[in-house]
């Protein structure tokens, strides 16, 4: 088993020849202010360094070194300064040693029961001074993204919410649901395979100096990257090492931003034929604007008007982008959906054009159902299956009454406030939430207990009384 993870890694991790020619790409991004670039090149002061240290959580996995962030929260009057040390280092000569950047990948099933590498995760488990390293960049890059990335990409971008999409996308295509006239809409949502494993080292370079970072801080983002070691940890039995020749890691506090950025190109091929008239945009309102795509780091949805010319523009920049990133799009995996006023034959047409299936329900959308009318109960069933789900690994018998208060506040009600903050739920789900929150905080595993106070005051905010859970209803 050991080998076979190595042998998918070293495949998966390859590097992929590409001329390095990039001539043919837009270039959209904004040009950085003088005082922009030079404040990622500052020097490192000692207190950036504590703050990164401490933004760690203390029993966070820790890398092959096993020094987890507590040691350094213990331990800062005796070892900060040499932390410091080696970080404003690091920060002026653009690298830091090698060993530093070593890093286990853990395998994480993202099915029940895996039958292959691809239904697996690889999350990467780094050194903590590396992360320290890491936290610095991502915080000095992180003011600027607001700048450099458009309104349609809202992944780890300040002031930017996932329900922003979620809205937009609800609105599109209920849109589509009553679209009438000759002129209809296509929407093409797109499966990435393997998007951070497959994404080319020397196109990351591209985009970061087409930003503007320049000099040591592009050199040390640059080293972040490719001077990784991986061993892969299996059944408490760690593997021999290997070096990757591309991708980015998954745990790594740097990889999101630097995939946010990657991603950016692909608009940027959008905007480009918006701008010359090959792409058409749609509209969900008089006067409302266009909508050409919606991205949330690699959960993509691209727009556009129903025809067989709009469907070849968008599998152009498509292949176009991931001729020059290494990303690979998964066409079996991906959906096309067309508004109920274009023709059957057209919609297949469409579908053929984009090499992927046709579906009248693109299912959800960053954890949301995105095709309904009226919310009934069984469109956002799940989320009270889930929530039984969660409470049935619970043993009521070995928790506290403080202990259920914790897990009910922490675990059930997040999964509710999640989905409510784009749709209200029906009255009759609101009720079998509360009720199974009610039985969970009061019950007992063999028999019903007695409910010693009332739900509504159990419910009332903290000002007032105590907090335990928000209620649907409210």
């Amino acid at each position: 088993m050991k080998k076979i993870a190595i042998d998918y890694f070293c495949k998966l991790f390859s590097f992929r020849i590409h001329n390095g020619n990039y001539e043919g790409l837009p270039r959209f991004f904004p040009v950085l202010e003088d005082n922009e670039a030079s404040n990622l090149c500052r020097v490192i002061s000692d207190e950036e360094v504590k703050e990164s240290i401490f933004s760690i959580g203390g029993l966070k996995a820790p890398g092959p070194d096993g020094i987890p962030a507590a040691f350094y929260h213990n331990q800062w009057e005796v070892c900060g300064k040499e932390l410091v040390g080696v970080v404003r280092e690091s920060f002026r000569v653009g690298s830091f040693p090698a060993e530093l950047n070593q890093t286990l990948i853990t395998l994480v099933p993202k099915v029940p029961s895996p039958l292959d590498m691809s239904q697996i995760r690889p999350i990467s488990l780094c050194n903590t001074t590396y992360k320290a390293i890491s936290k610095i960049i991502v915080q000095r890059l992180r003011s600027l993204l607001p700048k450099l990335i458009s309104p349609n990409q809202v992944a780890f971008i300040p002031r930017r919410h996932i329900q922003d999409n979620i809205v937009v996308a609800q609105e599109a295509f209920h849109k589509f649901k009553s679209m009438k006239g000759k002129k209809g809409y296509v929407a093409w949502k797109i499966d990435l395979a393997k998007a951070y494993d497959r994404i080319q080292w020397s196109f990351i370079r591209q985009v970061i100096s087409e930003v503007g970072i320049e000099g040591s801080f592009r050199d040390l983002i640059m080293w972040c990257i490719t001077s990784v070691n991986y061993r892969v940890v299996l059944n408490g039995e760690v593997s021999d090492q290997f070096s990757p020749g591309c991708g980015i890691r998954q745990g790594d506090p740097l990889s999101p931003y630097l995939f946010v950025l990657c991603m950016e190109k692909l608009s940027h091929l959008i905007f480009e034929r918006r701008n010359l008239g090959t792409w058409k945009s749609i509209k969900i309102s008089r006067g409302g604007p266009e909508i050409s795509h919606l991205f949330f780091t690699d959960d993509l949805i691209l727009f556009g008007q129903a025809s067989i010319s709009q469907a070849k523009t968008m599998k152009e920049c498509l292949d176009i982008f991931c001729d020059y990133s290494g990303q690979q799009v998964s066409y079996p995996k991906s959906r096309v959906l067309c508004s109920t006023n274009v023709k059957e034959r057209d919609a297949k047409l469409i579908a053929e054009v984009c090499d992927s299936p046709i579906t009248k329900d693109l299912g959800k959308y960053l954890g949301v159902p995105l095709i309904h009318g009226r919310v009934r109960v069984r469109t956002y069933w799940d989320i009270v299956e889930r929530t039984q789900k969660r409470l049935a690994a619970w043993k009521m018998d070995s928790l506290s009454l403080a202990g259920r208060v914790t897990l009910i506040k922490a675990v059930t009600s997040a999964l509710l406030i999640y989905a409510m903050q784009t749709v209200k739920f029906p009255s009759e789900m609101c009720y079998k939430l509360d009720k199974i929150n009610r039985d969970f905080l009061w019950g007992h595993s063999s028999k019903a207990a007695v409910h010693l106070v009332k739900w509504d005051t159990v419910c009332l905010p903290k000002i007032k009384v105590v907090l335990v859970s928000r209620r649907p209803r409210k």
